[in-house]
């Protein structure tokens, strides 16, 4: 039995800094500009907060708009790179990307939310050690993150170490006891190790038990 991986990453959203609530700025010039003397003129929070808006309502075209505009004026705000990069992630334009999580790292070297989406672009490059490396990081930064430790053991399955998948992701568990995506992956693990009552249990506690049924031809009842 392989250890399967499809669409159990833990997917970031776009990140959200608080910032005071945006006024409407309407269809956004691309020769805008800022003037902080000016109060009729979006402030560069403002014109932050209202990508991001825009981005968590799903007008992708929008927030990719405001978000490139910021970069063209030199905003160094890791949130920026780091939603732009999620953009680009999801147009599948991985290279770029992991360009853009890499700069709001170097802005924030403890921005764990580009740590975490850095690591799930390398691991969609084949670059899984790097990807492993990204998410000690993460880990480093924030220890009870429990997406983290759900990827990292989604890693390690990947790679056939399911020893560590078992405990990254066990301690995943620990961190959140609701957690039905990381109890599913530890079901997958204790299967491929032949613990196949305790994998059983799991993937009934978590949200892949009908789907394993109907991949192995099995009763779901």
């Amino acid at each position: 039995m392989e250890f399967s991986n499809k669409d159990q990453w833990e997917k970031n959203k776009p990140q959200v800094k608080t910032f005071p609530v945006p006024f409407a700025l309407g269809e956004m010039k691309e020769n805008i500009s800022i003037s902080t003397n000016n109060p009729s003129k979006p402030s560069k929070e403002e014109i932050i907060n209202q990508a991001i808006e825009y981005h968590l309502q799903g007008n992708i075209q929008k927030a990719s708009k405001y978000y490139k505009y910021c970069l063209s004026q030199g905003y160094q705000e890791p949130t920026v790179f780091s939603n732009y990069g999620l953009i680009l992630k999801d147009l599948g334009k991985l290279q770029e990307a992991e360009i853009y999580y890499r700069k709001a790292i170097e802005i924030k070297p403890d921005f764990v939310d580009s740590h975490l989406n850095l690591a799930g672009i390398l691991k969609n490059l084949g670059k899984l050690k790097e990807a492993e490396i990204s998410l000690h990081k993460a880990i480093k930064i924030k220890p009870d993150l429990a997406s983290a430790h759900y990827n990292l053991g989604n890693i390690f399955g990947e790679t056939g170490n399911l020893q560590e998948a078992e405990s990254s992701t066990r301690k995943a568990i620990e961190l959140n006891p609701n957690y039905a995506k990381a109890y599913s992956q530890l079901g997958q693990i204790l299967l491929k190790k032949g613990k196949h009552i305790e994998g059983i249990k799991m993937l009934k506690e978590g949200t892949g038990f009908i789907s394993f049924c109907l991949t192995n031809g099995l009763s779901i009842n």
